[in-house]
């Protein structure tokens, strides 16, 4: 290395640390932000050795020296002047002849401000941040001086939605939608967004907008632990963090966290409890913001949108429009069209969870699928069979003997049907299953009290109940921590919701929605579906709370008969897999209020009756008529004096002959409307009836009955992939250079970096190409020639991949891994060449048999990358260098191969 490259090495740092990206001449990009261009173009056909550039504008150079060369000397500081005023007209510059100047040997550095009058060169100790630079210019640009962002500490996925972000600002952009799939670190992605805008723009002001509150409470604490800042100190002490949990917000607050209805009654001026009642409150009309709001328009200058894909636009969207000077921020894994058309369709991020998987930020699922007869094909109440009646409309709760056979479809289960046997089935199967099915590879110690983290998905409140109290039968507990509610009812969602992800006791959490989205729980490795989902983004979020990573002790603190975790399960108790999904659209106009029933009904007795009332009693009384049973017609006829339906079809039949004078107001007589509704208008007892039976009733079977159809892993999707696995060996077996070798099968080693470049090869191909996964699936296709894993060692062994690769060119006939095997041939190898080992060979060769086994071939020089003491007794125990090659690697042909070398 020369004395220059020298002094350009530690150049090169001083202007990385103070946040400039430095950069050849032909990497550069009008779109950075703060650039070091080494040897920059002058006039002339010079070249500077560093050009400074802001926002694509030159602002100084930098002339770099040999150590031994004095950057201070008059001839330096001259050359550095000249390159000042030499700037060529292809440059864009906030002034000519750039301002700042700069020469540097590697070990000292000075410093010229070109523009002052008597300008001279200064020693200084660092190299000025873009930021310092864009103050003393006064460059009137919001972005200019953001320091070139560093990699170190991020997923590549957060450094690019970062640096896109402030690209996109720097263009004129203000909304900017990024979609990173669950468990990439969105959150934190906010964080360094909000501290980079907070520390090197005007921005003064944040709003960092949730889902719910108790997400709110999560993002809280992420900002405190937040430490990628400039000297290691957590976000919240340089700033101020609050959530808004009362009806002020203090005038110091830099980020505010908050919901959009929780933001709503601040503007209103009404009182705000730290509670999560406000998470449910669904708008079923625009919202109306008050004369004076609380906050002036333009009080945050970013608002960043967490779940973004939620329908936060109709009714809610006067609330985001209102702050109108605010850079907007979405944040998602799932948008929908509207989203995307909302952030003017600026998506500056698209990681999906196909991705991640790749990437290893999170793990894939297996879906075990239980089918049981009450699910797919619903079922029958028969004459006679007692039930438990509950009146949705009252609560009350009552035991009634079923009067007629009724038939029930699988979607009336768990909605007005309940089945306690098909509840019960579905957690047996899953019971009996789970450490004789899925947690077998290797198998792990089948305790119950250690069940594997199980989140299970009902379909309401009474569902999740009834679900619970099963459960505790079907595992035989009596105590009330094992399985637990997490839904609204519940009490502290937060405390339940920490307490399942770190307590040993608490192994089945059942919700509705309320852990659906944003909701981290790590150690979670099971995710039971017994609801279906119709929408694709809700689907998408449910089941990513499964795919977060977490290291192997983390896991053991909380389930500690497990091994690790390389994927999660998903139980498909319902069909949930197997069906395409709807996108719902989330449309940016407001909705109209729609009035309850009740409204409606009392509205029409005070004879405020007109057409679109009649039109929806007419449909409500003919869609109730349909679903009642003759009992029930009955008594509606007893109490109004009249049939339901031939009530409904008068209705229809005036409006459609227009036969009704017009509806003025309720003070004309109307006697026509009025009579036509005189059934419902003059009979109270019939309109409590109407609502009584159009709430509905439950049935609860007294127990019910309920067989099992099939339970297992899918053979299809087994099947599809080893074939896909299967095409992709034969069609790469002359170009990946592991693929080659197993494919000719001559004895050549495969080393360990060959097998970690067909590992990203297979992932990068098809995320279910993993070791694991391609495993199980030739384990669920040939079960009698595969072999599962008994240890962690045998599970993660890379030379899994060998044994697969031979298994699919047809080379061997039964899957097993080589270390189960490796000891065996260990001693065979020895028994053949046991005329010529030592005991001192013996023993320092017997070290590395594990590492064959589990990792491929090695040569002496590997080794002493890791050891080099366990080298050099390779070397001395058998003479020389190529002695101790020629015995590692007919070691592998044995203990790899199974062959004798």
């Amino acid at each position: 290395m020369t004395p220059e490259e020298k002094a350009r090495i530690k150049i090169d740092q001083w202007l990385t640390e103070a946040g400039w990206k430095v950069i050849n001449r032909e990497e550069y990009e009008p779109t950075c932000t703060a650039v070091a261009i080494r040897e920059g173009l002058l006039k002339g056909n010079l070249e500077a050795d560093y050009f400074l550039f802001i926002n694509g504008k030159a602002v100084g150079v930098l002339e770099a020296k040999r150590e031994e060369t004095d950057a201070f000397s008059a001839k330096v500081c001259e050359q550095a002047a000249l390159y000042a005023k030499s700037v060529p007209n292809i440059y864009q510059t906030y002034q000519k002849p750039l301002p700042f100047i700069f020469t540097s040997n590697g070990k000292e550095l000075y410093f010229c401000d070109f523009r002052e009058k008597d300008a001279c060169f200064i020693q200084i100790m660092t190299i000025p941040t873009p930021h310092e630079l864009v103050k003393k210019l006064g460059i009137n640009d919001y972005f200019a001086g953001l320091p070139t962002l560093r990699k170190k500490g991020l997923r590549n996925c957060q450094y690019e939605a970062v640096t896109e972000l402030e690209k996109s600002f720097r263009t004129g952009q203000n909304r900017a939608l990024m979609v990173l799939a669950t468990g990439a670190g969105k959150t934190y992605t906010a964080c360094l967004a909000a501290y980079r805008m907070l520390s090197y723009t005007p921005m003064r002001r944040i709003l960092f907008l949730v889902d719910r509150n108790n997400l709110g409470k999560q993002a809280e604490g992420e900002f405190g632990t937040f430490r990628l800042t400039e000297n290691g100190d957590a976000f919240n002490t340089i700033f101020t963090v609050n959530r808004l949990r009362s009806a002020s917000i203090p005038a110091d607050s830099n980020v505010v966290i908050s919901t959009i209805q929780r933001l709503f009654s601040f503007l209103k001026g009404e009182a705000i409890e730290d509670t999560d009642d406000d998470d449910d409150n669904e708008l079923t009309e625009e919202v109306a913001l008050p004369d004076n709001p609380n906050l002036p328009h333009d009080y945050f200058d970013m608002i960043i949108i967490d779940e973004c894909h939620r329908s936060i636009y109709g009714n809610w969207r006067k609330v985001l429009e209102y702050f109108d000077t605010a850079k907007l921020v979405g944040l998602t894994a799932t948008p929908i069209p509207e989203t995307i058309a909302f952030f003017n369709n600026n998506r500056i991020v698209n990681y999906t969870l196909e991705k991640s998987i790749v990437d290893g930020v999170n793990v894939d699922c297996r879906v075990y699928r239980i089918k049981t007869e009450a699910t797919e094909n619903g079922g029958a109440i028969l004459e006679g069979e007692k039930v438990k009646e509950e009146t949705r409309y009252t609560g009350e709760i009552k035991t009634i003997s079923n009067k007629e056979t009724k038939t029930y479809t699988n979607k009336e289960l768990n909605r007005s049907i309940i089945n306690p046997a098909q509840i019960k089935l579905i957690l047996s199967t899953y019971r009996d299953a789970v450490y004789t099915e899925m947690f077998n590879d290797p198998q792990r110690e089948p305790n119950m009290d250690y069940l594997p983290k199980t989140l299970i998905f009902a379909l309401n409140e009474a569902h999740a109940t009834n679900i619970v109290q099963i459960a505790k039968e079907v595992f035989g507990r009596t105590d009330d921590r094992f399985v637990q509610k997490i839904t609204y009812s519940a009490g502290d969602s937060n405390e339940l919701i920490r307490q399942f992800r770190n307590d040993k006791d608490f192994r089945i959490a059942v919700t509705c929605t309320l852990v659906a989205t944003g909701t981290d729980v790590k150690p979670l490795e099971v995710v039971m579906f017994m609801r279906d989902v119709e929408s694709q983004s809700l689907y998408v979020q449910m089941k990513g709370r499964g795919v977060r990573t977490i290291g192997d002790e983390q896991l053991r603190n909380v389930t500690p008969n497990a091994f690790s975790k390389d994927c999660f399960y998903l139980v498909d108790a319902v069909g949930v897999t197997e069906h395409e999904k709807t996108v719902p659209t989330a449309t940016d106009e407001p909705t109209t209020k729609t009035i309850t029933l009740k409204e409606l009904l009392e509205r029409i007795s005070h004879g405020y009756i007109p057409d679109e009332y009649l039109k929806r009693l007419a449909a409500t009384l003919a869609r109730i008529y349909n679903r009642a049973d003759n009992s029930q017609r009955k008594e509606f006829e007893n109490l109004a004096h009249g049939d339901m339906k031939e009530l409904s079809a008068r209705i229809y039949t005036a409006l459609e002959n227009d036969t009704l004078p017009p509806f003025i107001n309720a003070n004309e007589p109307n006697s026509e409307r009025k009579g036509l509704v005189s059934p419902l208008a003059n009979h109270a007892d019939a309109r409590r009836y109407l609502l009584i039976l159009a709430a509905g009733f439950v049935n609860t079977l007294m127990p019910g009955e309920d067989t099992l159809i099939s339970k297992g892993f899918s053979v299809e999707e087994a099947k599809s992939t080893t074939e896909a696995f299967e095409e992709f060996c034969k069609e790469h077996s002359d170009e990946i250079e592991a693929l080659r070798i197993i494919y000719k099968n001559e004895g050549e080693p495969i080393t360990y970096s060959m097998l970690k470049d067909l590992e990203n090869k297979l992932k990068m191909a098809n995320n279910h190409f993993t070791s694991k996964q391609l495993w199980n699936s030739y384990a669920i296709v040939n079960p009698a020639v595969v072999r599962r894993s008994t240890t962690k060692e045998e599970s993660d062994a890379l030379t899994n991949i060998i044994q697969l690769v031979r298994f699919a060119y047809h080379q061997i006939e039964k899957l097993d891994s080589v270390v189960t095997t490796s000891k065996q041939y260990f001693n065979l190898w020895l028994g053949q060449t046991q005329r010529n080992i030592t005991d001192k060979q013996r023993e320092v060769i017997s070290r590395i048999v594990d590492y064959i086994a589990s990792n491929g071939a090695c040569t002496i020089r590997d080794i002493r990358e890791d050891d080099a003491t366990q080298a050099a007794q390779m070397i001395r125990a058998f003479s020389n260098m190529q002695k101790a090659d020629e015995a590692l690697h007919s070691l592998y042909t044995f203990v790899v191969l199974r062959k004798s070398a």
